[in-house]
């Protein structure tokens, strides 16, 4: 394989980059709604790997996709690819190590078959620096299987080419898990019945947060929220802080943007009030959120789930991000890591690559699976209620929501990548900024405005979007 200029300082990149697997960050004016309601075919329609070709993929990733000593039961999706033929090596890697082994395998002409996707670094900035290989020749989305998902894969498009097949929306789209019980005890207003009449937006959550608060007594310490908030706050208007600008063709700095203000004095104004929770550790469950006084703990479905999940004793239930009350519809990011993998450029096992997208399809889409999935996870999570489970799983990918692409994950190191971040909470500038008003100053103590955030780093946003779109538009010549 052939090296690149331009694919060379890209692994350079890469050799010092953070793989993120956390929550989905999105935002793009061009969206997808939801995954169409089509009939995906059956196990038959999988394209069996013909003899004589590669059929072994090697997987650069965390963990063994194959059964283990500590993960016995074998995936579905694995399953049907040993069914059809295929067998899947893994390469281990942890996640601070895998982009700089990603690297060093391409340098060497050794190259993986596939990655996992991860939100950060890898649409548009690795993909226009040929880490990744289009998907059309091994991908129709014209098709019966694939077409409910082509609006979502159309916004990982470029120059005409789509480099990413999602085979199902992922589970780290934050939530609102409550305690059903606390809301009953403090006559508060059900955050489900109001997302049900239509009512649930920013004003009736702040209104919530602000009368459960208010009734502490004594020296209890209450709190409205805690957990991936901020950024899905701000996804809820509809545009994100760096966007696409379809007449421009290029990458362009959003910020001033009314909607993204009006958001950051939103979050502003929860902070101010005392209504969201700071935490010096970490609180990974639904359950420490609640015993703290937490009323709202806003995580990815994953956070409450197995060992995190409710016990008999409890009565929990979930709603969406509450709707920006000033949007034309109800917008949600879009998260698809976990059931999506990367095509790495060099590789040239089509047929078994093809094979393998092809089973996490139909083993995420079809209805037989999808009922087995869920038979099994009600064993797992025997707690979670019928309205809780179809309002994680289903509810919140209807059409009811556009799900959105947030651009600014992965424009360059110093906009995208939390590794190399010199902000104050070491997030990387895109990721901060959309929380950055729920925090202060380290030196004065004072919160930021949305005005000061900008300020501060809009020359930098400024400047990185100048170089990256120089990229872009070579790499649009190049693909002609």
């Amino acid at each position: 394989m052939k090296l690149s200029k331009r694919l060379l300082a890209a692994l350079l990149a890469l050799s010092t980059a953070v793989v993120m697997t956390g929550c989905p960050k999105s935002s793009s004016e061009e969206s997808s709604s939801f995954e169409e309601k089509v009939k995906v075919p059956s196990t038959d329609a999988i394209a069996e790997i013909p003899e004589g070709t590669a059929n072994t993929l090697q997987w650069l990733g965390v963990k063994d996709l194959n059964p283990t000593s500590t993960a016995q039961e074998k995936s579905a999706e694995m399953t049907l690819f040993n069914d059809k033929g295929g067998k899947v090596e893994w390469i281990q890697t942890t996640t601070f190590e895998q982009n700089t082994k990603l690297s060093s395998l391409i340098l060497a002409n050794t190259p993986p078959d596939m990655v996992a996707f991860s939100q950060r670094m890898v649409f548009p900035c690795n993909v226009i620096k040929g880490v990744y290989q289009p998907i059309d020749e091994i991908v129709d989305f014209d098709s019966a299987m694939w077409s409910g998902m082509k609006a979502v894969a159309d916004q990982f498009e470029l120059a005409g080419k789509h480099y990413v097949a999602p085979a199902a929306y992922g589970d780290t789209m934050p939530l609102m898990f409550y305690d059903k019980k606390v809301i009953e005890n403090e006559g508060l207003q059900d955050p489900y019945q109001s997302y049900l009449d239509g009512t649930w937006d920013w004003d009736m959550l702040k209104d919530i947060m602000t009368e459960y608060v208010s009734k502490a007594t004594g020296d209890e310490e209450r709190t409205g929220v805690y957990g991936w908030f901020p950024e899905a706050i701000f996804a809820t208007t509809g545009t994100s802080i760096i966007k696409y600008d379809e007449k421009k063709d290029e990458y362009v700095n959003n910020s001033k943007d009314a909607n993204l203000e009006r958001a950051a004095n939103f979050l502003y104004d929860l902070e101010k009030n005392g209504l969201i929770k700071h935490s010096d550790g970490w609180i990974g469950s639904a359950k420490s959120a609640f015993e703290q006084n937490i009323l709202f703990y806003s995580m990815g479905r994953w956070a409450a789930l197995n060992n995190n999940a409710p016990t008999k004793s409890d009565d929990w239930m979930c709603v969406p991000i509450p709707k920006d009350p000033n949007a034309d519809a109800y917008y949600r990011q879009l998260d698809i890591v976990g059931y999506t993998y990367m095509w790495v450029a060099g590789s040239t096992k089509k047929e078994a690559m093809k094979c393998w997208l092809e089973c996490c399809r139909v083993a995420n889409s079809s209805d037989e699976y999808k009922q087995t999935t869920k038979d099994k996870f009600f064993v797992d999570n025997p707690y979670w209620s019928e309205d809780m489970y179809q309002m994680a799983f289903e509810e919140v990918f209807s059409d009811k929501f556009v799900l959105l692409v947030d651009p600014g994950t992965g424009i360059s190191t110093e906009i995208s990548d939390d590794s190399v971040a010199k902000t104050d909470t070491k997030e990387a500038i895109n990721s901060y900024m959309y929380s950055g008003t729920t925090y202060s100053d380290y030196s004065s103590g004072a919160q930021y405005t949305w005005t000061q955030l900008r300020e501060k780093y809009n020359s930098t946003i400024d400047s990185e979007l100048k170089k990256f779109n120089a990229s872009y538009k070579q790499y649009l010549k190049d693909n002609k």
